[in-house]
């Protein structure tokens, strides 16, 4: 009996004692890779002309915007202009034949009846009446192609976009289908990486919190990913991916030098210790675990966070140390 309340004793005791030291759970140590790419427009495009013209007025120039009213340049319009007025001379010569046989078709209908007139003659007179009426109706046709046609003459682009390149100059004559300037939409910014599968899910895990340093301009703004390539690159065997920004810099542009930092966890199975946990002894570091068993380790350096990087085979993440109070 008095051994049995000994041994308690002596639990109850070391318990105690265990409760009173500082413990740290090792954390498992990682290091930082720094990725780099380059910005370029969320979109580009070439842009052609649908017809062959003389370039009157451009909107326009390199580095420019395209204009609120989203038009890029102007041909010369004056023959387009010709033949919608030649075309609606037409029409009004259409319009008086149909008033002109829609009253001879009056007439010869009570001819007719009168039996003054022969019923070929009726037929004749609505026989014109119904040709100047498919007349007229094809040449409205042919007034919405030339008017649809002459919005033409006027080369859309989207409004905001930026001109890269312009390939044309006021009077130049193009020919259909030729390009006249390279255009791209730099709202936003796109940035390509190549990601190895750790980087790709580390990069996924903190998809809402994305930053992109940019040097250039010493700054960081947020980010966010864009498009996920399913293709294999066989030559880099990684995952290509585009980031987009959308915020940041007040004058965006391409070319801008943008890093990607992501925390990888250390392949060499080092964890992270308080200063105050490592025992030095010579030049031999070791940490001591809650029941006083000592194990060597091996110093690896420091971390910009304070903390000691250590190795040691005998140690992983999640086992427990005393901290050295005294």
């Amino acid at each position: 009996m008095r051994f049995n309340l000994f041994l308690l004793a002596t639990l109850l005791s070391s318990t105690l004692l265990a409760a009173d030291k500082a413990l740290f759970t090792a954390q498992a140590a990682s290091h930082n890779v720094t990725l780099t790419g380059f910005t370029r427009a969320r979109t580009a495009m070439t842009l052609s002309s649908e017809i062959a013209g003389k370039v009157e007025q451009l909107f326009s120039d390199i580095g420019q915007p395209i204009p609120d009213k989203g038009e890029f340049a102007c041909l010369d319009k004056t023959f387009i202009k010709l033949d919608i007025q030649y075309n609606t001379a037409e029409q009004a010569g259409h319009r008086v034949d149909i008033d002109y046989f829609s009253k001879q078709v009056d007439r010869y209908k009570k001819l007719v009846k009168l039996k003054n007139s022969a019923q070929q003659q009726l037929e004749n007179a609505e026989r014109e009446f119904f040709s100047a009426q498919n007349q007229l109706a094809v040449t409205q046709v042919q007034a919405k192609i030339l008017a649809e046609r002459k919005r033409r003459y006027c080369i859309a682009a989207p409004k905001g976009w930026l001109t890269k390149e312009r390939l044309i100059e006021p009077g130049q004559w193009i020919n259909k289908g030729e390009p006249i300037a390279k255009l791209g939409d730099f709202s936003r910014l796109l940035i390509p990486f190549a990601l190895s599968m750790e980087e790709y899910q580390v990069l996924r895990s903190n998809k809402d919190d994305i930053r992109i340093r940019l040097p250039d301009l010493d700054t960081i703004v947020p980010a966010r990913i864009e498009r996920i390539s399913p293709a294999f690159d066989e030559q880099s065997r990684k995952i290509m991916l585009e980031l987009e920004i959308s915020s940041g810099p007040a004058q965006y542009r391409g070319g801008l030098r943008a890093e990607l930092t992501l925390s990888l966890s250390d392949k060499s199975g080092a964890i992270l210790a308080p200063i105050s946990a490592l025992k030095q002894q010579y030049e031999q570091y070791w940490l001591k675990k809650p029941d006083g068993e000592q194990i060597r380790v091996v110093y690896l350096g420091k971390t910009s966070s304070g903390y000691a990087k250590v190795v040691s085979p005998a140690i992983k993440a999640g086992d427990q140390f005393l901290i050295n109070t005294e």
